[in-house]
């Protein structure tokens, strides 16, 4: 059996082999063309299954090299955009006029690393996330952090030639800021295999910058939005000008120094104003403009189309923004309506005060706001009897230099310091005469120690019951005969009389006024005759009438407001004099007892013999706050509780007055090493600004407010108050021509400005830069003496009252004699708390390759 199986296979073998050579017998018995043909489609099938498999891997190395391209790309614009994102959020902190701060990562790794600190504050490590570009290819993110160059340290010089803007005073800050771009899968992969997140990156870059902050108040005029300047009369402006908008100027203008815009057109007028913004002008060529325009510009000096610079919010003085927060007096404005039956005895405002510095000149490290009580409230209300050292300095008045080249002419030439004239002479002979041969023959008996007695216990009682006064008095009451004006002032059944006085002449003070008394002749202590004397009260209320109300008894009407039909508004008015002197010698009445204001808003340093003669500072009446380069006072009301504060037809508040001298430190001090320091006032309200501002020992100075008023020193009334009813001039009789308006005088300015200015639309103009400052008098060519800086960041934000045009009814213009303060080229000379723009530009851009 198994021989046979054998032999089947052997049989079958062989008919295999037989089959084959059959086969190939048969191949080889064709004819030689079709041997060929098949060679060679083997050939080409074998050829074509080799390429099949060269492509697939070709294909592969180019799918993957393709996607390593799209991610190094997308991961270096990834990274660009994370830089470009990064520089602008620390430029927008230089905005805010403040400085980044924190500290940076130890090392690139800290970024990845728990174990490490990544940073803190501005120059931490922060990521951003951005797409892959389809659904199927995975994100990207791009992980930053900032270096800051030089210790943090500002680097303080002027812009170098070339740049925009050269020559002008800067602080410069250095930052690097690096980005490392990752490719989201890789990073998970990473975590998940517990590689270190910080290798692999697919894209670093390292971007350095410069933030150079440059003060606004270094331009004569600056402006956020298009400028116009069509003065009515010839005017020229000293300083630089700059808009980043588009520029329109008329062809009666000057202005001496660089002019720069960041609009793409110049505008000039051609004939009857047309270039104004809502009379669609052409622009002007720059290369064409003095064959065009006759304005005396140097053309080298002009330059269109320039980067906008970066500028401070417009909310920045509102009551979250810097100003409130750096603040060192805070006054909040409450006032009660007219209609209330305690309007007059409510205090209609609150303060707060921050020490910042303290008497060695160093910081406080932790200032603390501490609220004014009721009582040192109420005797800011009332006017305030100086002392003996201030009613002996003798008067004098201030006069200026008429040559309005020179940069003196804004200050006064005799800058010595008076607080208040005595309403009578010493010898009587000019008091009323009733009483004019009386009395002075029973003064004039007493010894000169019975005269200071009397006069002494005459005054302190006279204190006593002005304080007791709930409502406000009057300033022109104190010359009321009668109860002297003062409810209760009376000599007679007084207990602690000093028993030198005489008993008739007890009886003889009760027929004497508050500002009689205060005259009251006495030797001092050296031996020299003094006479004491008021001065207004600090802050004073101003209402507004209304037929349902009590009438208030002061007011101020606005023609402009209310669609030019006019409204009362609703001011606090501030005395800076006054202000000054209360905390110095300032009494308040707690209970039964009198104290001392004595330092209550500010701390003050030593008397200084270097500074002008009986200037606050030489006085020993000045603060000694350098924080941010001095005092800083912010005035709010709260918008929450008056509704119509926070919309744009406020009828809110700030008038400024007696202002000629400020309490801050002028050029030559011993505290601060002849760096002065001066006043910043800010505000979210609109601010009225009365009469001669900084003439006495000339500070750094500036008011920030919604919208900016300037009144003449003629709209003062005899109650030393801005009081202006319906059409007429400060309670002025005297009217001009038309019958509307009273006069203006004189006024002259040293200060800096920033507020809100309309915008000009349909063809309503928005008055210009001329008529920046917001006018309520017939100036009639009067001169308005201004030395200073005009900012605009914006349209006011509470007052929409717009310009009126001109013709008599709301105002008639003044010879504006304006110009540049060049004192603000110098940095130290810049008022407190100064905005800034930030110019940032780039130094380098690097890419690496190291991992």
């Amino acid at each position: 059996m198994k021989n046979n199986t054998k032999k089947q296979l052997i049989l079958q073998k062989d008919s295999l082999s037989s089959i084959k050579c059959w086969f190939l017998s048969r191949l080889l018995n064709t004819d030689s063309e079709k041997g060929y043909v098949l060679v060679i489609s083997l050939a080409i099938l074998f050829g074509l299954a080799s390429l099949v498999l060269v492509y697939a891997r070709s294909s592969r190395i180019e799918q993957v090299s393709n996607t390593a391209s799209v991610d190094s790309t997308s991961g270096f614009y990834g990274a660009e955009a994370a830089l470009n994102e990064r520089a602008n959020e620390i430029t927008k902190i230089y905005q805010s006029n403040s400085v980044p701060s924190g500290t940076s990562p130890e090392s690139t790794m800290a970024c990845f690393d728990n174990s490490i600190s990544d940073g803190t504050g501005d120059y931490q490590c922060k990521t951003y996330q951005f797409s892959g570009g389809d659904s199927e290819r995975s994100g990207y993110s791009a992980t930053t952090y900032v270096l800051e160059k030089n210790g943090g340290v500002g680097n303080v010089g002027n812009v170098p030639p070339g740049d925009n803007h050269a020559g002008l005073n800067m602080i410069e800050y250095g930052h690097s800021i690096i980005a490392l771009a990752f490719k989201d899968s890789d990073v998970q992969q990473r975590q998940q295999q517990g590689s270190g997140q910080g290798r692999g990156a697919i894209a670093i870059l390292q971007m350095d910058i410069k933030n150079r902050l440059i003060p606004l108040f270094q331009f004569a005029a600056f402006y956020k939005d298009d400028l116009e300047i069509f003065p009515g009369a010839t005017m020229t402006l000293s300083g630089p000008v700059h808009t980043n908008g588009d520029l329109y100027i008329g062809n009666k203008l000057e202005v001496d120094g660089d002019v720069t815009t960041a609009g793409e057109d110049l505008f000039a007028s051609k004939g009857n104003d047309s270039a104004k913004k809502g009379n669609n002008p052409s622009p002007v060529s720059p290369s064409n403009y003095e064959s065009q325009v006759k304005t005396p510009f140097d053309i080298n000096d002009l330059r269109v189309g320039i980067d906008p610079l970066g500028l401070p919010e417009p909310d920045f003085l509102n009551s979250s923004g810097e100003y409130f927060t750096k603040a060192d007096i805070r006054i909040k404005f409450t006032p009660t309506g007219t209609n209330q039956s305690t309007y007059g005895e409510d205090i209609p405002f609150t303060i707060e005060v921050i020490e910042r510095t303290q008497a060695n000149n160093t910081p406080v490290s932790a200032p603390v706001a501490v609220s004014l009580t009721s009582a040192q409230r109420h005797s800011l209300r009332q006017p305030i009897l100086v002392s003996e050292q201030l009613a002996s300095i003798a008067s004098s008045s201030e006069s200026f230099d008429n040559n309005t080249s020179s940069k003196f002419y804004s200050k006064a030439k005799n800058p010595d310091f008076s607080t208040c004239k005595p309403i009578y002479k010493a010898d009587f002979s000019d008091m009323r005469k009733n009483i004019k041969s009386a009395f002075p023959s029973t003064w004039n008996s007493l010894t000169p120690q019975q005269k200071r007695d009397a006069a002494q216990f005459a005054h302190q009682l006279l204190v006593t019951r002005v304080q007791e006064e709930e409502s406000p008095l009057k300033f022109t009451d104190l010359d009321l005969v009668g109860n002297n004006g003062v409810d209760n002032l009376t000599f007679t059944n007084i207990p602690n009389i000093p028993p030198s006085l005489q008993t008739n002449l007890v009886a003889k003070l009760n027929s004497l006024t508050a500002n009689e008394i205060a005259a009251l002749p006495y030797p001092d202590a050296s031996g020299n005759t003094v006479q004491r004397c008021f001065v207004p009260a600090p802050l004073t209320d101003i209402g507004r009438d209304a037929s349902t109300h009590n009438k208030p008894p002061f007011r101020f009407f606005n023609n402009r407001e209310n669609d030019n039909k006019g409204r009362d508004m609703r001011l606090l008015q501030i005395n800076m004099k006054s202000l000054t002197i209360w905390n110095y010698e300032g009494i308040y009445l707690d209970g039964s007892q009198l104290k001392s204001a004595n330092q209550l808003l500010f701390k003050t340093v030593s008397a200084d013999s270097s500074a002008p003669a009986n200037s606050f500072q030489a006085l020993g009446m000045a603060a000694r706050d350098t924080s941010d380069d001095g005092l800083v006072m912010y005035l709010t009301i709260d918008s929450n509780s008056y509704t119509n504060a926070g919309g744009n037809t406020s009828r809110y508040g700030f008038a400024i007055v007696e202002g000629n001298q400020l309490p801050g430190l002028g050029s030559d001090n011993t505290f601060n090493l002849n760096d002065p320091t001066g006043l910043t006032i800010a505000s979210d309200q609109a601010v009225y600004l009365q009469g001669d501002y900084n003439t006495r020992n000339k500070q750094p100075a500036s008011i920030l407010s919604d919208s900016l008023n300037v009144l003449s020193n003629k709209c003062f009334d005899p109650n030393k108050v801005i009081n202006k009813e319906d059409n007429m001039n400060c309670n002025d009789s005297t009217k001009n021509n038309n019958n509307s308006l009273g006069n203006a005088l004189q006024t002259v300015m040293n200060v800096a400005f920033l507020a809100g200015n309309d915008v000009t639309k349909g063809g309503q103009y928005n008055g210009g830069l001329e008529n920046y400052p917001r006018l309520h008098e017939s100036w009639s060519s009067t001169p308005l003496r201004y030395r200073g800086s005009f900012v605009s960041l914006g349209t006011p934000y509470h007052v929409n009252g717009k310009w009126p045009g001109t013709g008599g009814k709301f105002y008639n213009a003044p010879n504006r004699q304006w110009g540049y303060d060049t004192e603000f080229n110098d940095a130290k000379n810049l008022p407190p708390l100064t905005p800034r723009f930030s110019a940032m530009k780039q130094e380098s851009f690097i890419r690496s390759f190291d991992q």
